[in-house]
């Protein structure tokens, strides 16, 4: 059994989950893209949309920062080699979430994110940018790149599935899920999110978390973004 609900993205500025493909139109970095077919597979098209691996990725991210505020655990750990040993015999409970690298069965994940798909229409602008020095923090002669970046306001929709078997880590998930919002995607990018449930998630927490949950059913940047 598991328990599924949706996740709602807003872009709250530009944004960008990169894709390994330049875009022959010239942008040296470009949004992620996945072939679309109409009905009859006579005709494609790509369309933007927002990988399942990266959210996930980024929940993950957001899950260790907050875990021990809250009473959960995390090792701290993102090097697969060093993830296991740092557990000690005992999985903490960011990598009982999201999996860890082992050859137990036990550490797969209980987390099943999707990839997003657009909600409505999507626009895009292309801007040039200069990369920095990571030593010195100045630029780099010679290092002009142009990057294609969704507008404020782009929707994204995605599901996720958490194992009953894991529902006792649930709130972690949706303190995760608060975090982001906070936190970056893609590239360095903010997005604001919301939980979609029709109220049915009510029932797999306790009564202390609902007030987070309530909040999360709406947009934290709600007037600030289109």
């Amino acid at each position: 059994m598991v328990i599924g609900f949706k996740l709602r993205l807003k872009a709250a500025t530009l944004l960008t989950v990169g894709w390994g493909v330049p875009d022959v139109m010239g942008a040296d970095v470009v949004h992620s893209r996945k072939l679309q077919f109409d009905g009859s597979k006579a005709k494609y098209d790509y369309v933007y949309y927002i990988p399942g691996s990266s959210v996930k990725g980024s929940l993950r991210t957001a899950a260790s920062k907050v875990a021990a505020a809250y009473g959960f655990s995390s090792c701290g750990e993102v090097k697969p080699e060093r993830i296991e040993a740092a557990h000690k015999g005992s999985a903490c409970d960011v990598c009982r979430l999201f999996g860890y690298p082992s050859r137990d069965p036990s550490a797969a994940s209980s987390v099943f994110v999707s990839d997003f798909n657009p909600v409505g229409g999507v626009n895009s602008t292309i801007l040039f940018h200069v990369a920095l020095d990571d030593r010195t923090l100045t630029a780099l002669e010679g290092a002009l790149y142009s990057m294609e970046h969704l507008l404020p306001g782009a929707e994204f929709e995605g599901e996720v599935r958490v194992s009953e078997a894991s529902r006792g880590l649930l709130p972690l998930l949706l303190l995760a899920t608060a975090e982001l919002r906070t936190g970056r995607l893609g590239r360095a990018s903010i997005c604001d999110v919301k939980v979609v449930d029709g109220g049915a998630l009510d029932a797999y927490v306790e009564r202390r978390w609902h007030p987070l949950l309530q909040e999360l059913r709406g947009w934290l940047w709600e007037g600030m973004v289109a």
